[in-house]
């Protein structure tokens, strides 16, 4: 028979036992998994918010870029390391939410890792060659309504921001504009400034400087509010297509199984690593919005997105060639 004494004891030892571990940790550096190549947003917002939570845990947090397949390689070696709090990715919406509708892996995001904290928001704008006519929102849905089929936009390679925010215009607008796929958005932008193909819907950061100097002409942000960098630019909203909203954002996950106390202090470091103003700052000088949240918050934002950008994937048909 069991005693219930020694149950008790046992789970009193345990919960102890669990709180010593968090008061502990961390004892060495943190690894923190980029799944992207360097120099882009997400190794951006990444170098920089794991530089102040080296001064808030007290550990170096290091980065260390582990790429390919869309960002699944990086999520996979997290997903396969030791669930002690040492071993963090930096991910993002489509590799959390839009991967997993497109690409057969051994891990589910939702499933296989704990929510930290969301780290950062960044809008897109869609951009048109100057050429192409169009002053408006309500311009470009005209003319593609008139020309079915023959306006064309880059994309970024299937399940990216740049693609998935535009098949959502083309099924919100009822247009049907072809799509031109390239390696990055970088390549897009050139081939729409060359006069190649009409627009692209990058983001923010990437697309100011051709912006600004007239080589782009931006007719709409995604997010629901004007992108402070760009103040004369409507939202989609605002511009006529009612029911458009979307940012790309990013978070910091752990492996499943990474003790609970380790997750609320990573938390609340990474809650606090972001409320700093020189994070802010150069969140800001870069056209990133350094935005945290609660685990709990984050795990509900996941399943919501997976939800939403799975259904236009099944929608607009979209697989991996």
């Amino acid at each position: 028979m069991i005693d219930r004494r020694m149950v008790l004891a046992l789970f009193s030892a345990l919960c102890m036992a669990g709180s010593a571990q968090a008061q502990e940790w961390p004892t060495k550096p943190i690894t923190m998994v980029v799944p992207f190549a360097p120099g882009g947003a997400t190794d951006i917002s990444a170098r920089i918010v794991s530089e102040q939570l080296s001064k808030e845990l007290g550990q170096p947090v290091v980065v260390e870029n582990r790429t390919g397949a869309a960002g699944n390689v990086g999520i996979a070696y997290t997903v396969a390391a030791a669930p002690d709090g040492y071993t963090l990715v930096f991910a993002t919406m489509g590799s959390l939410t839009t991967n997993p509708h497109l690409y057969k892996e051994q891990f589910d995001p939702a499933v296989d890792l704990v929510p930290i904290s969301k780290t950062f928001e960044v809008d897109h704008v869609l951009v048109a060659r100057p050429s192409l006519g169009v002053n408006s929102m309500k311009e470009l849905i005209a003319l593609a309504k008139e020309k079915p089929g023959q306006l064309s936009y880059g994309s970024a390679g299937v399940g990216s921001s740049v693609q998935m925010f535009s098949v959502m215009l083309d099924m919100i607008a009822g247009t049907q504009m072809r799509q031109v796929p390239y390696k990055g958005s970088a390549e897009a932008r050139v081939d729409v400034v060359a006069g190649n193909i009409d627009m692209v819907m990058d983001s923010v950061p990437s697309a100011m400087d051709q912006i600004k100097s007239g080589d782009l002409k931006a007719l709409a942000v995604t997010n629901t509010k004007r992108n402070a960098n760009l103040p004369d630019v409507p939202t989609m909203q605002e511009a006529g297509v009612e029911g458009y909203a979307a940012a790309a954002w990013g978070a910091i996950l752990a492996p499943k199984g990474t003790p609970d106390a380790v997750v609320q202090k990573l938390s609340a470091a990474t809650q606090a690593a972001l409320a700093n103003p020189d994070v802010v700052n150069r969140y800001k000088t870069n056209g990133i919005d350094p935005v945290s949240s609660t685990p709990e918050a984050l795990r509900d934002l996941i399943q919501s997105d997976t939800k939403r950008w799975g259904d236009i994937v099944k929608a607009a048909n979209i697989k991996v060639e």
